[in-house]
């Protein structure tokens, strides 16, 4: 039985610090190299509709997984949501919308929304009120932590290789994860709307892809 209960929202500390402070600057480039042992950006890549209107992510980040979808998919109008500032390189046709992404509507709306190591940051009730922006694209495609004892078993072995922030978030990342079933409801859809297929990874990460129908 799924049980998002059981989800432990600790702060993480990329949240609260600077964009620029050297710590987050080193977990940062850990969280890269943790992504590529993932494998979640190369999942996304190759989930992407080829015939989508547009492609919007929702915690963006640095702007790595935006780079390579913008490489990957030239002539496609694309969004990005974050916090932090646009990085240097943004794309040309990739739009940075810089702020709290539940004071925004969908700069484009109908296409595909990413979500990478995102979604795992929000409550319950703060899924629900993000459901309402997400439900407005067609097809949806996240990767988040799986909650499970296998990937908190693999992020102790990682702790001697990377900065204690990264240690730190790594955990509370994990335990702030879910199972299978929990964030299609947390999000609203409805499966006579959607095609909802969910899939767990032995790396650590749940991936969902949902069409509407």
């Amino acid at each position: 039985m799924n049980n998002l209960s059981t989800r432990k929202l600790t702060p993480e500390i990329l949240d609260s610090i600077s964009h620029d402070d050297p710590g987050a600057i080193r977990s940062r480039r850990d969280l890269r190299r943790i992504n590529r042992f993932m494998g979640s950006e190369s999942w996304i890549l190759q989930n992407i509709p080829p015939d989508t209107s547009s492609i919007t992510e929702v915690g963006a980040g640095d702007g790595n997984l935006l780079t390579k979808i913008a490489g990957a998919r030239p002539g496609v109008p694309i969004a990005a949501y974050d916090l932090a500032p646009p990085p240097a390189d943004l794309p040309a046709h990739a739009n940075w919308i810089q702020g709290d992404l539940f004071a925004q509507t969908p700069d484009i709306q109908g296409g595909t929304l990413i979500a990478n190591l995102f979604l795992h940051h929000f409550t319950e009730m703060e899924l629900s009120s993000l459901g309402r922006f997400i439900r407005s694209f067609k097809a949806i495609i996240t990767s988040e932590p799986h909650r499970a004892h296998i990937p908190l078993f693999m992020g102790k072995l990682a702790t001697p290789f990377v900065h204690p922030y990264t240690r730190h978030d790594m955990r509370v990342s994990i335990e702030a994860g879910f199972r299978p079933g929990e964030l299609p409801a947390a999000l609203g859809l409805d499966p006579a709307d959607y095609r909802i297929t969910e899939t767990t990874d032995w790396r650590g990460s749940i991936r969902m892809v949902a069409r509407k129908k």
